[in-house]
């Protein structure tokens, strides 16, 4: 069955988003960017065992495992340069990597190819130590989908972290940050990420 969390759904706030975020006045106060991002998470795989006397096929206990994931995207930026707390919205592509045989049973049912994932998420960033217009230490929160794939296994994603900004410049802005968080899609799978990229600053 597919998830509740279809693109049909999805779509009207996104695009409701990026009209607000592009119709704004000249005096609009935030920044455009790229991102890109790497990491790990969770999976669950079946393992099955036949019965060599009777020929019954037994599902095993199933195995967890952390798998790599990588991606690029655009990300938003709302608010003053020198404000503390800015909103983020984030727009990229990402990859699942294959899922590895798991270590038990002789039949086995896994995803042998990358997935390919359309995500969204929107938070806050928040400013913990520095200054923002130029050297900062930071904490993220967001939260967001896997709203598109192939396979139609979208999934709720929930991420917190730390990370910095520096801004070599007045219009640009460096950015990293180390997440942890979860996907949801019928249980809590875990994950972790790294992200860095750049922004272009409006005001």
């Amino acid at each position: 069955m597919r998830s509740s969390l279809s693109p049909a759904r999805l779509l009207p706030p996104l695009f409701a988003s990026l009209i607000a975020l592009f119709s704004a006045s000249p005096a609009f106060a935030g920044g455009i960017g790229l991102l890109g991002t790497g990491g790990m998470h969770g999976d669950r795989v079946y393992g099955y065992t036949t019965d060599p006397d009777t020929g019954n096929v037994k599902q095993d206990v199933p195995e967890l495992q952390l798998n790599a994931n990588y991606g690029t995207g655009l990300d938003l930026t709302l608010g003053d340069r020198d404000n503390r707390i800015v909103g983020v919205f984030r727009f990229w592509y990402l990859q699942d990597a294959p899922q590895a045989p798991p270590k038990t049973g002789d039949v086995y049912a896994v995803r042998t190819d990358s997935r390919n994932v359309g995500m969204f998420s929107g938070g806050l960033q928040w400013g913990i130590v520095g200054d923002p217009t130029r050297l900062q230490f930071t904490a993220i929160t967001l939260i967001g989908s896997g709203f598109l794939t192939d396979d139609f296994t979208e999934f709720a994603l929930g991420e917190a972290g730390v990370g910095g900004t520096f801004n070599p410049t007045r219009h640009m802005q460096i950015f990293a940050e180390v997440t942890g968080g979860i996907r949801y899609r019928k249980r809590v799978y875990p994950t972790a990420n790294g992200t860095a990229g750049v922004r272009y600053l409006f005001d």
